[in-house]
């Protein structure tokens, strides 16, 4: 344990230090990865055992109105995220769908395209306050391994992604994440008010969540494919599509268990 604690201190962190892409080291949480790594753990500690213990003997909280607040914030910030990588990629000039290259210039056009990362960054730390909201309501059904495992990834792999790799084809994921989280944030703002004429197109958000897999799998397996003849990290590439796997197994399951099991049709009962 000694020598692993001695090698993460020495050489692992200089070598950080020697590949990283400096654009971002003067960002908030970017100078080193040990903020990034206490939030992680103060939150699966929080979410999963201290916070469950605190609220143990408590009522719920009434977090309606700081939710609501919440879930416009989240549309406003995705949508205005969602436009403004999606126009800032889509008009570059060397624009590929096949292998998007990444500007690590310090020119206006790479400082920007290195900053929407981190934006969406920030949002994927923003995110992790859905959980702490879940134990606060004494709603720990909610606070499923899909859920937890999905908030915790993403805060980590964005983050090493800014310090290595901000941008070019892992923009699709921003794109696709965005538009989604406004969508969903806007039917749960919504939901919170009890109307029923959000639920009916419940399903149909999943159904998003999984087509937006879909894609980002093959978005990042057309990179793989391509080979020496696309220069886009083949790591990333790889690290994208096996998550996107994942994450669409464990989607695809939520669907067919929240929704095909209760839309099967229940065997008449034979009367005498």
């Amino acid at each position: 344990m000694a020598l692993v604690l001695e090698w993460l201190a020495g050489d692992y962190y200089q070598w950080i230090v020697d590949n990283r892409d400096n654009r971002s080291l003067d960002l908030p949480f970017m100078e080193s990865p040990w903020p990034v790594m206490g939030i992680l753990i103060s939150y699966l500690y929080v979410v999963l055992r201290a916070g469950p213990r605190y609220m143990e003997k408590r009522k719920p909280y009434d977090l309606r109105n700081i939710i609501r607040i919440y879930n416009i914030a989240q549309v406003v910030l995705n949508a205005l995220l969602c436009v403004t990588i999606g126009s800032t990629m889509w008009a570059r000039d060397d624009f590929d769908w096949k292998c998007q290259l990444i500007d690590y210039s310090a020119t206006p056009a790479g400082m920007r395209e290195m900053r929407m990362a981190y934006y969406y960054f920030l949002l994927k730390i923003l995110d992790l306050a859905d959980t702490v909201f879940f134990v606060l309501r004494k709603k720990q059904s909610h606070v499923s391994f899909l859920h937890v495992y999905h908030h915790a990834l993403m805060v980590f792999v964005t983050f090493w992604a800014v310090m290595f790799s901000p941008g070019g084809h892992g923009y699709l994921l921003g794109v696709w994440n965005t538009l989604v989280h406004a969508v969903m944030y806007y039917y749960y703002y919504r939901a919170s008010y009890g109307d029923e004429s959000a639920v009916w197109w419940k399903k149909y958000l999943t159904r998003l969540q999984l087509v937006q897999f879909v894609h980002l799998g093959c978005h990042f397996m057309i990179a793989i494919v391509m080979g020496s003849d696309c220069k886009y990290s083949k790591f990333w590439s790889w690290v994208a599509l096996s998550q996107a796997c994942i994450i669409l197994a464990m989607f695809l399951n939520f669907y067919i268990k929240t929704y095909r099991k209760s839309e099967t049709p229940k065997p008449v009962e034979k009367t005498n």
